[in-house]
């Protein structure tokens, strides 16, 4: 049975709800116009200011030829449809590229640079004109950068607006499986993926079956025509190993027909991976490529520069109170060595030393039945032991392996060698450094009950601004509160301590609930 002619689904939609959302094209239409006028205003707004430093303004010396004033202005004028033009060959005012952050900078960086050459084209060829090489090179910098900014701004503009409903496309998902439901809770996690998912199609679960977010199954395949026009879909995500091959083959045959709706195909392993992929083309066959790590090319060079430039300036800091720390655990206890090292998981497989200041209360970890539960603190331990775990200052030392380039400052949690728990999110975990400090330390970042789900959400939605809100906020938590301070450490009976009775005043025990950045998953 053709899709577009299928039977209705009246019947199905009885008990569903639909709010008809304002006018997606219209939405992104006006958008694009916005963006033509901000950006022809950057592009001009360049080259005049560029003109007024290198030529009129006297702030940088210039020695040359007199220069023509309706000369520069005939080119900015002429430079501004052109440039125009150029964004438009990369795609800067395609949807699936529009407020797309780091991809989108790198097409704007991409378009200006095509601009300045065609200047530079253009003065090999126009002899009787000297063009100030100055002037290009200053065109190009505050091209690249007003651009950026105001693509920057109407970002978070258009972020805010889709809290109100805007620039948000109606979804459905054809296919109820895990990867279906993976898909929709990623969307529904993240208010700025401008996807709102209204249901889920499926071959196989009866109409009514609730799924996922108070999400239900609307219908069958052989219906999605009449049920993308019910529900006002804009969009259509199609899990291919989801359905039976005969809807998948109908799906597809319907892919060039105007229906109305952008069809989209999810590869089916979402709920499997967190490292990106890479459509390629061989002889006109698309291919993916999974990568072997999550973050390449700008993404690995930022988080890179963030890592070591950060990294670095934070060691240096911390040297003389890591100096001072070390003297006084020497001092409590000269039979004990300072730090302790565990053999830890690192990116792609690989494993290395964590070092930590040497505290005594991380043995312990092992006695807990769950990372909910209360970690017992074994008699002897100092003052000094328990203020730097309940502040997180016995991790000063991994800012040598963060600058070793073995770990993050930001990242999943880190896992020791001889941890075998869930395995295959383990795996995927590994394909970002393991880092100091991550969302799931800070209230506020990642809501989940389930601690490997905030840490695989991370992974999957890195940006380099999430890593500098944690950054942020923790250095700001530290100031407040002394560093990355652990819940407090309470009393607790000598039952639970397994010290005698009379010894229980001296017991103690932190609370270590799940989500917090010391659990039995961390450490032996």
């Amino acid at each position: 049975m053709p899709l577009k002619h299928g039977g209705t689904a009246k019947d199905e939609l009885a008990a569903v709800r639909v709010s008809h959302a304002p006018d997606y094209d219209r939405q992104w239409r006006l958008l694009t116009w916005v963006l033509l006028a901000l950006d022809s205003l950057s592009v001009l707004g360049s080259l005049v200011i560029a003109y007024a430093l290198r030529i009129t303004s006297g702030l940088i010396a210039y020695h040359g030829p007199q220069q023509n004033p309706d000369v520069y202005r005939m080119l900015a004028l002429i430079s501004v449809p052109v440039w125009l033009a150029l964004f438009a060959m990369v795609g800067l005012y395609k949807r699936d590229t529009l407020l797309g952050g780091v991809v989108e900078y790198q097409r704007v960086i991409r378009a200006c640079t095509s601009g300045v050459m065609a200047f530079v084209v253009l003065s090999f060829m126009w002899r009787d004109v000297d063009i100030s090489r100055g002037w290009l090179l200053i065109s190009w910098v505050l091209s690249c950068g007003l651009v950026g900014l105001e693509r920057f701004a109407v970002r978070h503009m258009a972020y805010a607006l889709r809290s109100h409903g805007c620039f948000t496309a109606r979804v459905l998902v054809v296919g109820a499986n895990d990867q279906g439901i993976a898909i929709a809770r990623q969307w529904s996690q993240s208010p700025t993926s401008g996807m709102q998912v209204v249901g889920f199609v499926d071959d196989f679960k009866p109409m009514g079956t609730p799924v996922v977010n108070n999400l239900k199954v609307i219908g069958r395949p052989t219906s999605l025509y009449e049920l993308v026009r019910q529900t006002g879909a804009n969009e259509v995500v199609v899990v291919p190993n989801a359905v039976a091959w005969e809807t998948f083959e109908e799906i597809i045959a319907g892919a060039n027909v105007q229906n109305g709706y952008t069809l989209r195909l999810s590869p089916g392993f979402y709920e499997l991976l967190t490292t990106s992929v890479t459509v390629t083309n061989k002889t006109f066959v698309p291919l993916l490529k999974i990568n072997e790590t999550r973050l390449v090319g700008v993404d690995a060079v930022l988080k890179s520069l963030l890592d070591y430039g950060l990294g670095v300036l934070l060691l240096i800091a911390a040297l003389p109170a890591m100096a001072l720390i070390a003297l006084g655990l020497k001092l409590n206890r000269r039979d004990k060595p300072v730090l302790v090292h565990h053999q830890t998981l690192g990116q792609s497989g690989s494993t290395f030393e964590m070092c930590k200041f040497n505290t005594r209360i991380e043995s312990v970890s092992k006695l807990a039945g769950s990372s909910r539960a209360a970690i017992p603190i074994p008699l002897g331990v100092s003052r000094l032991e328990r203020t730097l775990y309940r502040r997180g200052l016995d991790k000063l030392p991994q800012l040598f392996n963060v600058v070793r380039g073995q770990m993050s400052l930001v990242g999943p949690r880190p896992r020791v060698v001889e941890d075998k728990t869930d395995a295959r999110a383990a795996l995927n975990l590994q394909t970002v450094k393991p880092g100091m400090i991550g969302p799931w330390t800070l209230p506020g970042v990642c809501s989940s009950a389930d601690e490997t789900q905030d840490e695989l959400y991370y992974v999957r939605n890195w940006t380099i601004w999430m890593d500098l809100y944690v950054v942020f906020q923790a250095l700001r938590r530290g100031i407040a509160t002394g560093w990355l301070a652990r819940p407090a450490i309470v009393r607790t009976s000598a039952r639970l301590a397994g010290v005698p009775a009379k010894s229980a005043k001296h017991s103690s025990v932190p609370l270590a609930p799940l989500g917090h950045e010391r659990d039995r998953r961390e450490l032996p």
